[in-house]
């Protein structure tokens, strides 16, 4: 059984579907589109309580009319004198431990003038919940009708026979999911013509230079910790973006010293925060960290087991599968080496985003071509492996949710 939960005056679901369906694609950047974003980004900044939430926030910025703007800019930079169009309806399936994601996908998707199906889970958060009631009134407006018209978004559990039909309907279909779920999904036969993207579990690293550390003053390394804790802990670990493993970067002796330093300043941050977890997952991470010492993952672990952090060392020679232990509530783990060029050894194709600090992006760029195949898809600093951008694991997404006619 499904739910509409937007537009929410789409009292007959079928018939809605039905005219998105034969609606056509709106021209790429269309002003009113532009507009009714900045529209929803205006009423996340300037409510008191959605504005004070982190993930929002950081939504309702990415969807400022400024940004819009630019990404325009750059898109019909990168068009040139080529014909994009959109593709037609576009079918995102969200992730329920970050369902806020399908927002970015959705508008970006919208902005090239596709329309739109989004389906949650009915265990969305609550943040999710008040951001679609106001868009839900945003577009009760008589002049936001025609996104009104190709916007649908439903709620339902696991139906096989719901995601087919609109499989068989879409142009592109968009996957945010764990491993299992994307497996489940994409054995469900869609449209021949069709597209898909796929978003699986990845897993995400950190990559620090000890000696900079060491050496950064209190102001700096105070920064350092909340950015870093933005990173990892604003969904309790669980994006695929946030930081799961360290990597310290320089000699023993400077490591040791670094972790020192940088694990102090970020207990405090977490305190600062009140980080607090339930017992049960410090159950978890004992358990978690049992596991990994079983199978030979990790060579020891850190006090404070169950605290805010959790560190376990790497093993020399460790099975990358040490990435498939999921955990979250601030369960690291811990590697070093003596320099960039052993980097390369502890990647695997899972890994998604390096974030870092003490480097210049130059060094880690000129390393790059040495990486595993398909290692690695985004490097940025430390404090922004959240940052939603258009290319999201190597994907253009404005490229990709648009279609090109081949015109001489």
């Amino acid at each position: 059984m499904s739910t509409v939960l937007l537009p929410a005056n789409a009292t007959d679901q079928a018939q809605h579907l039905a005219r998105l369906l034969e609606s056509k694609p709106l021209p790429p950047f269309d002003p009113l589109v532009v507009e009714f974003i900045d529209g929803v980004s205006k009423s996340v900044l300037l409510d008191p309580v959605m504005s004070r939430m982190p993930e929002m926030a950081a939504v309702a910025h990415w969807m400022r009319k400024a940004h819009i703007l630019e990404l325009c800019r750059a898109f019909q930079q990168k068009k040139g004198n080529r014909v994009w169009v959109g593709r037609g309806m576009v079918l995102h399936f969200a992730p329920s431990n970050v369902d806020s994601i399908f927002l970015y996908s959705w508008f970006l998707s919208m902005l090239v003038g596709n329309a739109n199906v989004v389906r949650l889970s009915h265990r969305r958060g609550a943040e999710v919940q008040f951001l679609l009631e106001k868009i839900n009134r945003l577009l009760e407006r008589a002049d936001f009708e025609p996104i009104r018209l190709r916007s649908l978004i439903l709620a339902y559990d696991h139906d096989d026979s719901m995601t087919e039909r609109l499989s068989q309907s879409c142009e592109v279909r968009v996957l945010w999911g764990g491993d299992e779920s994307v497996r489940r999904l994409r054995a469900i036969a869609m449209n021949p013509l069709g597209t898909e993207l796929v978003f699986p579990s990845r897993f995400s690293l950190a990559l620090l230079n000890a000696e900079q550390v060491s050496c950064a003053d209190d102001g700096a390394l105070v920064r350092l910790a909340a950015q870093f804790c933005n990173d990892a802990y604003w969904f309790d670990q669980m994006a695929c973006s946030s930081p799961r493993l360290i990597v310290w970067v320089g000699q023993d002796s400077a490591c040791e010293t670094a972790k020192q330093v940088f694990w102090n300043k970020v207990r405090k941050e977490t305190e600062k925060r009140n980080v607090e977890y339930p017992e049960v997952v410090g159950i978890d991470k004992l358990v978690t960290a049992y596991v990994s010492a079983g199978l030979g993952f990790s060579d020891s672990v850190e006090p404070g087991l169950t605290g805010n952090i959790s560190r376990v060392h790497v093993a020399a020679g460790a099975d990358p599968d040490f990435r498939k232990l999921e955990c979250g509530g601030g369960f690291f783990f811990e590697a070093e080496i003596p320099n960039l060029k052993g980097l390369p050894e502890l990647l695997s194709a899972r890994d998604q985003t390096l974030s870092y600090f003490g480097f210049r992006p130059e060094e880690l760029g000129e390393i790059t071509p040495i990486f595993p195949a398909r290692a690695v898809d985004r490097i940025v600093p430390i404090g922004s492996a959240l940052t939603f951008n258009t290319t999201w694991d190597g994907w253009d997404l404005l490229q990709t949710f648009s279609r090109e006619i081949d015109l001489h």
